[in-house]
This record gives C-alpha cells, structure tokens and sequence, in this order.
C-alpha cells in the first residue's frame, strides 16, 4: 500500500489515533481498507483472510481488537444478527439491517427509520441510550420466490 492510499483512506483513522495518542499502524490502515472496500457485512476471520496476503502473521485477536476499536471511534458498526459471529460493517451511514431466516444473508435498507421514539422512551426509563438499530427477520426475495416455486 502506498502513503498515498493511505492516507487517502486512512486519514479520518489516523486523525481519530493520533487525538488518542494510539499509534497509526498498518494493521490497522490495511483492516479499515478491507473493511470499507467491502460490499458485505464481514467477520473478523472473513477480514483476517483477505489481507492476509498484505499482513502476513496477522493473529484472529489483533483483527478482533482491532474491529472493536474502529467501532468505539465510529469508523464501523458491530452488528448482532442472531446469525452467530458478529458481523462488522464499513458503513456508518444511516441505514438499518435485513436478516433472511433461511440463507443467512444480511441485507442493508437504507435510511433511518423513526428509531428516535424508541431511544426517546429508553431515555424516559432511565436508560441512557447511544444509538438504536433495527434489524429486520424474515425471507430475503430469493428465499420466498424458491418456497412459492
């Protein structure tokens, strides 16, 4: 990887590391790559795989510890589909999730979808809330149209 990709897709990752006083290192420049390049949400063993070519003698932890950093700066979200591993996502957008019960596959719907009324009465409990996600069940298109079929 260049400096100059690097920089171009690192450079929120290295502003957030530094404000820390973490060290910017190319584990980490390389993992929000793979990361963010992807169209699909990913496991950490999903990412270990594909760079390990770039970061030979990369252990499942660091991939791990290093998910869970980007997601506490914000640079990824960590998502609980029901499905086993959790899965980590690249986008940080609004957008909310589709899980289909028979293939597994997760799907995004983009938008926010009126979650500040659900946070607003956690708040009214007394729950201090960060955020919500929704996360839809059912049968994706492709799964419905083969048990019709």
């Amino acid at each position: 990887m260049s400096a100059d990709t690097a920089q171009i897709e690192g450079l929120d990752l290295v502003e957030l590391l530094r404000a820390r006083g973490q060290r910017v290192t190319s584990q980490r420049l390389v993992i929000l790559r793979e990361l963010r390049r992807r169209r699909l949400h990913a496991t950490a063993e999903e990412i270990l795989e594909a760079v390990r070519h770039d970061l030979p003698g990369t252990s499942i932890p660091t991939v791990y510890a290093t998910l869970e950093l980007f997601v506490e700066l914000g640079l990824a979200r960590k998502i609980d589909a029901g499905i086993g591993a959790a899965l980590y996502d690249g986008r940080t957008d609004p957008h909310q999730h589709m899980v289909c019960r028979e293939c597994g596959r997760i799907f995004d719907l983009d938008g926010e979808y009126g979650l500040g009324s659900l946070v607003e009465a956690a708040e009214r409990s007394g729950f201090v809330a960060d955020g919500a996600e929704l996360v839809i069940r059912g049968r994706c298109a492709d799964c419905a149209r083969a048990r019709v079929s």
